[in-house]
């Protein structure tokens, strides 16, 4: 008697049976309705150049149209892609994307690393106008313009800072005593040699890091142009006999209030001439002032002989400021 094979008994045990197909649930036979012919993708986002995962990145597939989130510590994970070649995508604002070309493989999971470069951002931003008046040539008019620029990957990325007004690019210098990069413009540095060309225009700041990404920031605009100031009336130079004011050395300064209707304080400074050295100066004194008496305080401080000149600010509430022409007087 022949030997049935394996093959033969399964044969005769379908037909036995009724000739039915037997059940295909191995999500590995692609006969099997649970087979699915695709792949996996894992990995992280990191800082370029850095170990330090990125949260909240977007990585997206663009042939699936389909996106995921990186966690706090970077890591993402897609599953279900299809498989062949795939493009994936990864963007966070304020970084620039970074974008993978790969292979998958079915039912298989490939590891991939997306490096980000931050772009540089700015913290806050501001620019005062200055009114100095002045006897001879004419009243000197500028702006300070100051930015806290960052960076994801640190401040030493940071480039290059400018500030930026219609097609106006000008440089801006990073201060280590205030931390800030800063600017001062002057009016002949401007379209029609006066500040005024600022007023409501969208000023900006545009920062670069080292590997060229850049970033503008949020518009910002003038606040004011203070044009009328306090003047000095003691001690000061009589302009008709050219004679200064003496005082002792505790002079009381003495002046007359700008004609303006916004809300101020004034700044007094007071130089010594030969040293053209700021010897004193009293800040945030009330707008109903018209008189302060040296040295404002409980100090004793005395002036010694000589000759000096003293100035008054009127400075508003954000901070612009306009200066009064200088007024000499002499110590005995």
């Amino acid at each position: 008697m022949r030997q049935l094979t394996v093959t033969s008994f399964l044969c005769a045990l379908m037909v036995i049976s009724g000739c039915k197909d037997a059940p295909r649930d191995n999500p590995l036979d692609p006969g099997s309705p649970q087979y699915t012919n695709t792949a996996s993708v894992k990995g992280r986002v990191l800082l370029l150049n850095q170990n330090s995962g990125i949260v909240s990145a977007s990585i997206s597939s663009l042939q699936d149209s389909v996106s995921v989130s990186s966690d706090a510590d970077g890591n993402y994970s897609f599953n279900n892609l299809t498989v062949g070649a795939q493009t994936l995508v990864c963007t966070k604002e304020n970084f620039v994307p970074d974008t993978q070309q790969i292979i998958l493989q079915s039912r298989t999971t490939k590891e991939v690393l997306f490096e980000l470069n931050g772009a540089p951002f700015v913290l806050n931003q501001n620019i005062l106008t200055r009114k100095i008046d002045q006897y001879y040539p004419s009243a000197q008019y500028f702006v300070d313009v100051t930015a806290s620029v960052s960076d994801p990957n640190g401040i030493t990325d940071v480039a290059s800072v400018w500030f930026s007004v219609d097609t106006l690019l000008f440089p801006m210098n990073y201060s280590m005593s205030t931390k800030q990069f800063q600017i001062t413009i002057y009016k002949y540095d401007l379209p029609t040699n006066t500040i005024q060309w600022l007023v409501n225009k969208p000023l900006r700041i545009r920062s670069k890091d080292s590997s060229n990404a850049v970033n503008l920031s949020t518009p910002f605009y003038v606040s004011r142009i203070i044009e009328n100031t306090a003047t000095p009336t003691y001690p000061t130079i009589n302009t008709t006999t050219s004679q200064k004011d003496t005082t002792g050395s505790t002079p009381l300064f003495q002046w007359s209030p700008p004609d303006v209707t916004f809300n101020y304080t004034y700044t007094l400074t007071l130089s010594f001439v030969l040293s053209d050295n700021v010897v004193w100066t009293s800040a945030k004194v009330n707008s109903y002032s018209l008189q302060l008496q040296y040295p404002a305080d409980s100090s004793g401080l005395t002036l010694s002989p000589g000759n000096y000149i003293w100035t008054i600010s009127v400075v508003d509430d954000f901070g612009n400021y306009s200066r009064s022409k200088e007024a000499p007087f002499v110590v005995k």
